[in-house]
């Protein structure tokens, strides 16, 4: 936006410079050699306009290893709790919980999916939302870590 502004400027700026100098004067030359005279004196570049991207700070990144770790006890947590005599009760996991590749594909791709959405809000500059939806990710995968902390304690 400032570029296109600066362009416009520019040009309403030659133009009226143009337009004045084509007007004859007393003793000047002609007007074919008054434009690339006032056209050489005008510097035509811009400078450069950095951007610096906002960094995620240490809030993020930590709610994603936050995530990563409870996704990590919820499936230690299931094969263990499985393995143990336990029933899943989430209708989802419940039907991987019995083959330990499946369940680590399954987490892997809720982490992956939880990272992913909210990498896409903080890109489109929507940085509370993308927060908000880690915060409430960790938050029912921490829920979830405790119930099966629970099982596995009293399976003991």
């Amino acid at each position: 936006m400032f570029r296109a502004t600066a362009v416009v400027t520019m040009m309403l700026t030659c133009t009226g410079t143009v337009a004045a100098a084509a007007e004859p004067q007393q003793g000047s030359g002609s007007v074919a050699t008054a434009i690339p005279a006032l056209a050489a004196d005008v510097d035509w570049s811009l400078p450069a306009i950095h951007v610096e991207s906002a960094s995620r700070g240490s809030v993020l990144p930590s709610l994603y290893a936050s995530l990563a770790g409870l996704q990590a006890f919820d499936g230690y947590s299931t094969l263990v709790g499985v393995r143990r005599g336990a029933v899943e009760t989430n209708g989802i996991i419940k039907n991987v919980a019995g083959n330990p590749a499946a369940l680590w594909a399954v987490k892997a791709g809720a982490t992956t999916a939880s990272i992913f959405v909210a990498e896409r809000l903080w890109k489109q500059n929507r940085r509370m939302a993308a927060i908000a939806t880690m915060v409430a990710t960790n938050g029912l995968m921490a829920a979830v870590a405790a119930r099966n902390a629970s099982v596995l304690r009293a399976q003991r």
